[in-house]
């Protein structure tokens, strides 16, 4: 949660509250186009020696800003689990998902940047040779979401500071005080200037409008706006959005499997993974008894356990409204409360929404939120087209019939589709 407020010369600040308690965490300077790009400018003069430096010297540095990671691997969990809500268990699994991106870059990069020779014409009596080469972009920007945002920094910014680019991170308004954290470790190093970082609602576009590639996280509205003004000036973006991952019920389904597997899958850390279900799409000759096991399911969901990821709050308090909002919407359009439906503070209670159709924004819109709606539908075929429109990370089939969910994941839009599996809808960023 934050808040803004000027200081005594003028200029704003941003604090930062931990979701669970409400208690203030720390509070950073908003900052504004100008110095934007001036921290642009000083990035860009920065990166020309980095990059003259070698893959083996970038390397160097990036091993010994993991040694530092890992040295203050407790104190970054401990503000990553008061900023977000999780327990310290979930990010202690985070922070490892930082350090695996840097492992891997680490020990890949040579390789992925190494030069190819070609041939440039058949015949052998002709010399000529072409070399592919990659040259990085000067500054990447790195905008990064309230889910996931110490890994999902990491995941962005490691590979461009290994290809020799320098790095903007600016990391959502809501979570930004243990990307602050990490990215102190940098400097605390003596690394080379190429790695930064700027807060608040204004940043976000200047960093668009100043960098020379943006990679860009979170919702598909802002991505939207992010790929238009990124082709205005004619540079590269690269998008993570989130979408509407389903699960599908047949009638031959293990109902009590597919609850308690579907319940887990939307409801794990309240909801807040691009990969949660949020639609489901139950065929119609067992979608009553199919409804009141979800429903037992998530009236229990855990309750063995409240140490547990699955019992987090939301990490955005203006968050919880849109939660509110989908519900209300969907109760005002027709569909039936089986449980839960309402917050107290940021955590929102377990829901099920049973006869819902495509009119509830619920359906269309993302929720990232333990909200589980449920349509019925005819059967496979009448599945297809609301679980493809709009389409999401990943689809969940829950059936006893290995050819129908072939058959199924063949038509299905989504990158990834599971049967009877509940973990495509548990992985984290970079692990899909």
């Amino acid at each position: 949660m934050l808040s803004t407020h000027p200081n005594s010369a003028g200029n704003a600040w941003l604090t930062v509250t931990s979701p669970g308690d409400g208690r203030a965490l720390g509070t950073l300077p908003i900052h504004g186009p100008d110095h934007v790009r001036a921290v642009t400018a000083a990035l860009r003069q920065a990166q020309m020696s980095w990059r003259a430096m070698g893959v083996v010297g970038r390397v160097q540095w990036l091993t010994r800003f993991r040694e530092w990671l890992s040295d203050n691997r407790d104190t970054l969990a401990d503000l990553l689990a008061s900023e977000t809500g999780k327990s310290v268990a979930a990010a202690l699994r985070e922070f490892r998902l930082g350090i695996d991106a840097l492992d891997y870059h680490r020990t890949h990069g040579a390789d992925f940047l190494g030069a190819s020779w070609q041939r440039t014409h058949g015949n052998p009596s002709v010399a000529l040779q072409l070399a592919i080469t990659y040259r990085p972009c000067a500054v990447v920007g790195v905008v990064s979401p309230w889910t996931y945002p110490l890994a999902s920094t990491l995941l962005d910014a490691v590979p461009a500071l290994m290809a020799g680019s320098a790095v903007l991170v600016k990391p959502s308004s809501v979570t930004p005080l243990t990307v602050r954290a990490a990215l102190a470790g940098w400097a605390a190093i003596g690394a080379p200037p190429v790695l930064d970082l700027v807060v608040g609602p204004e940043a976000g576009p200047a960093v668009v409008d100043a960098v020379d590639h943006v990679y860009f996280t979170g919702s598909p509205e802002t991505g939207k706006v992010v790929a238009l003004r990124a082709a205005a000036r004619l540079i590269p973006c690269r998008l993570a959005v989130g979408g509407k991952s389903s699960a599908i019920v047949l009638p031959d389904a293990d109902l009590g499997g597919a609850a308690a597997g579907i319940a887990l899958g939307g409801l794990a850390e309240s909801g807040q993974n691009c990969h949660s279900v949020e639609r489901v799409f139950v065929a119609a000759p067992v979608y009553d008894a199919f409804v009141e096991r979800l429903v037992t399911e998530v009236a229990a969901f855990g309750a063995d356990d409240p140490g547990d990821i699955r019992v987090t709050p939301v990490t955005s308090a203006a968050h919880v409204r849109h939660l509110g909002d989908q519900v209300q919407d969907a109760l005002a359009k027709g569909a039936s409360l089986r449980i839960g439906g309402t917050a107290e503070g940021q955590v929102f209670e377990p829901t099920v929404l049973a006869d819902a159709d495509p009119a509830m924004s619920v359906l269309t819109q993302q929720t990232l939120g333990p909200i589980l709606p449920v349509v019925r539908v005819a059967d496979a075929e009448a599945a297809l087209i609301p679980a493809n429109d709009p389409s999401g990370p990943c689809v969940s089939v829950w059936t006893g019939d290995d050819a129908a969910a072939r058959y199924l994941a063949g038509r299905l839009l989504a990158a990834r589709v599971g049967r009877n599996d509940v973990s495509v809808h548990l992985a984290p960023p970079g692990y899909a």
